[in-house]
């Protein structure tokens, strides 16, 4: 019976999970910046959020003894890698938690493999954890060539998303409260707490076609261009300069706002954004880029909606 289903003795568990950490991170390592260093789509595709991750999984399956180590070994290896994304600043915690149930998923499929190939093995002996890596990472390195050979003809995925709220206030009085925030506030949601880019204010320049309007962030900003004013129902913005660290492969390109008078004095408001991706597998991330854009989509309506009851409320009290 292979060594990975026999129990594991006393003394050699540290030394068991020293190397299958120092297999997981040498092969991620070495595979990723093969992956980076072809500068083509499967830097941001199968390759390196499956096929990396599996392939990691499945080395340290064959260099590490024992399965409770492998599963130790490659926890603590994507701990190591994760934190070091997010302390260096090549990726943010949102990304990082994003990314992290496609990476668990491709690790623990290699980590299976590996282990049925040990037992068909049966050896005593485990692969070299230098030749094993080093394999792996120029079989990633092949898959990333391929990938990017076929998709080299691919289009920039783009993803319009849509959210409306209803505030009681005339088109008018909205069309007003939203052309200059001076303070976007509210209750922060949960990703943005955790790293999502958060609104600060939006100061316009100038009114009518051909305004600007720059939008700032706690980390950054947006500078917008007004190809159409139709006050107070409909205004669009092209996006022009976006300075948002550690999202260069998100883009932003238009955004709408449409507001339709209700009955009783109410308006309806609807925000659409137009984003760009270039994340694959798309039926993955699709889910995540939504949920960022629809989040931030609610913390401005919000603040807008709380905008407008502050006025309602400070006019009233000055009537009185």
């Amino acid at each position: 019976m292979s060594n990975l289903n026999s129990h594991e003795p006393a003394g050699t568990n540290r030394k068991a999970v020293f190397r299958g950490t120092a297999t997981a991170l040498f092969c991620a390592v070495l595979g990723g910046t093969l992956v980076f260093a072809g500068d083509g789509v499967s830097n941001l595709g199968l390759t390196m959020f499956l096929l990396l991750p599996a392939a990691t999984g499945f080395v340290t399956a064959l260099t590490t003894r024992y399965w409770k180590s492998v599963a130790l070994s490659l926890l603590i290896a994507m701990l190591i890698l994760m934190s070091g994304l997010v302390v260096t600043g090549l990726e943010g915690i949102v990304c990082v938690v994003m990314a992290s149930p496609i990476l668990i998923v491709g690790v623990m499929l290699g980590a299976v493999v590996g282990v049925l190939a040990k037992r068909l093995i049966r050896t005593e002996t485990t692969v070299s954890m230098a030749v094993a890596p080093i394999l792996a990472g120029m079989s990633v390195f092949g898959a990333g060539a391929i990938e990017d050979s076929m998709m080299i003809d691919a289009d920039v995925r783009a993803e319009t998303v849509e959210s409306s709220i209803t505030i009681e206030a005339s088109p008018e009085h909205v069309w007003n409260a939203m052309i200059q925030f001076d303070e976007v506030q509210g209750r922060k949601p949960l990703l943005m707490q955790i790293g999502l880019p958060i609104p600060e204010s939006c100061s316009m320049i100038g009114a009518g076609v051909g305004s600007e309007r720059v939008c700032h962030f706690n980390s950054g900003f947006i500078r917008e261009r007004v190809p159409r004013w139709d006050s107070p129902r409909h205004l669009d913005f092209e996006v022009e300069q976006v300075q948002l660290p550690g999202r260069h492969w998100l883009g932003f390109r238009r955004a709408t706002y449409e507001l339709a008078a209700l009955q009783h004095g109410h308006t309806r408001v609807t925000r659409t954004t137009t984003v760009t991706s270039t994340l694959r597998p798309a039926c993955y991330w699709r889910l995540f880029e939504r949920l960022g854009t629809e989040t931030e989509h609610h913390y401005i309506l919000e603040s807008l909606k709380m905008k407008l009851l502050a006025n309602s409320t400070s006019a009233n009290s000055v009537l009185r």
